[in-house]
C-alpha cells in the first residue's frame, strides 16, 4: 500500500507546484524586464495550447484598420474625458476631410493618436501632424 501512495504523493505536490507557477505566471504584474518577458511568453504559449486542446480560438481583425478602430474604441471608453461625460460633443464615426487624408501625432504622453482631418488635431500638435500616406 505504501508503494501506491508514495508516487500519488509526489504527483499531487507535483501538480500543486505547476498550478502554483502557472498563476504566479498570469496574475502576478512584472516588476522587472526579466519576469515580464517570461510572463509574456508564458501567457502566449498558454493560449496557443488551449487553443489547440480545447478549439477556442479568439477572432483576429483582419487588416490594420481593424487594429486601429479597436484601438481608438479602448482609447476612447478609457478616456477621463469621456467618464466624465465632458468627450461627448463630436460623433465617434464621422466622415472623412473633403481630401480624404488621415493624419497622425504624438500627444503629450507620447501616445500615437489619428483624426480624420488637420482640424480635429489639436492645435499644439499641429506642426508635428503627419499625413498618413495610403
Amino acid at each position: 500500500m505504501t508503494r501506491l501512495i508514495k508516487p500519488i504523493v509526489w504527483t499531487f505536490l507535483f501538480l500543486i507546484m505547476m498550478l502554483a507557477i502557472d498563476q504566479f505566471l498570469v496574475q502576478v504584474p512584472p516588476v522587472n524586464p526579466a519576469h515580464a518577458v517570461i510572463s509574456n511568453f508564458y501567457r502566449d504559449f498558454r493560449s496557443r495550447m488551449i487553443e489547440i486542446v480545447f478549439g477556442e480560438k479568439k477572432t483576429s481583425p483582419v487588416s490594420i484598420e481593424a487594429v486601429i478602430n479597436e484601438q481608438g474604441k479602448r482609447h476612447k471608453a478609457t478616456s477621463p474625458e469621456n467618464a466624465a461625460g465632458k468627450g461627448q460633443g463630436k460623433p465617434a464615426a464621422k466622415a472623412q476631410a473633403k481630401d480624404g487624408r488621415r493624419y497622425i501625432y504624438s500627444d503629450a504622453h507620447g501616445e500615437l493618436q489619428f483624426a480624420d482631418s488637420l482640424e480635429e488635431v489639436p492645435k499644439a500638435f499641429r506642426g508635428q501632424a503627419q499625413p498618413m500616406g495610403e
